[in-house]
C-alpha cells in the first residue's frame, strides 16, 4: 500500500508558484491519497490560500482550542470537490519534535529549515527576526518516510522524491488522512 501511494504522490507532484508551496503540497498529497480532478495550483492556492500563488495566513494553520484551524476546513472542501472525503488536522509542534507519517496519510510538514535543494540548507528567506519574512519565508513538503539516511520527502520546488540526509525544523503539520466516511 505504501508503495502505490508513493507512486500517486510522485504522480501528483505540483510544482510550486509564487508562494504556494503549501497549496502544492496539498494538491500533491490529496492526489497522493487518491483524489481526482485536482484544480490547478492557480485555483487550489486561491481555496486554500484566498489568492492565486498565494500562502495561507499565518493563524490558518492554527486554532483556539475547541475549534479547526481554518486551513483543515479549507483542505477538506477541497478534497470532497475532487471526490475524497479526509480529515485534515494542523497544528503546531515543538521544534525538532521527531516527525514521522502515519500509515495511510498524508503528513504534509510547514518548514522553519531544511534543505533548499541537494547540498544547500537554509530558510528560504524566513528569518525570525525580521517580521517582514513571515509572510515570504518557510517552506512546505509532504514528509514521505523516515528512516536511518534521513527524510524523502516530496518538494514542490523539486520534481521527483527527494532524499535529506538531515530532517528539516517544523514549525507545524498537516495530518490528511481519509475519512472513512461515506
Amino acid at each position: 500500500m505504501r508503495f502505490l501511494y508513493e507512486n500517486r504522490l510522485e504522480a501528483s507532484w505540483v510544482h510550486n508558484q509564487g508562494s504556494a508551496c503549501t497549496s502544492a503540497a496539498v494538491l500533491a498529497a490529496l492526489g497522493g491519497l487518491g483524489a481526482v480532478s485536482l484544480p490547478d495550483l492557480a485555483t487550489g492556492s486561491t481555496l486554500l490560500a484566498g489568492s492565486e500563488y498565494g500562502a495561507p495566513a499565518l493563524l490558518d494553520y492554527v486554532s483556539l482550542p475547541g475549534r479547526r484551524a481554518p486551513l483543515d476546513l479549507r483542505i477538506e472542501e477541497l478534497a470532497r470537490g475532487c471526490g475524497l472525503d479526509v480529515d485534515s488536522r494542523t497544528g503546531i509542534v515543538v521544534p525538532l519534535w521527531q516527525l514521522r507519517p502515519r500509515d495511510g496519510e498524508a503528513l504534509i510538514v510547514h518548514l522553519a529549515w531544511g534543505q533548499e535543494k541537494p547540498g544547500q540548507y537554509g530558510a528560504w528567506g524566513w528569518n525570525p527576526l525580521q517580521p517582514a519574512t513571515y509572510s515570504t519565508g518557510g517552506h512546505s513538503v509532504v514528509l514521505v518516510r523516515v528512516d536511518e539516511s534521513g527524510w524523502t520527502v516530496l518538494d514542490p520546488n523539486l520534481e521527483h522524491l527527494q532524499e535529506w540526509p538531515r530532517a528539516g525544523i517544523a514549525t507545524a503539520t498537516t495530518r490528511v488522512t481519509p475519512s472513512g466516511r461515506g
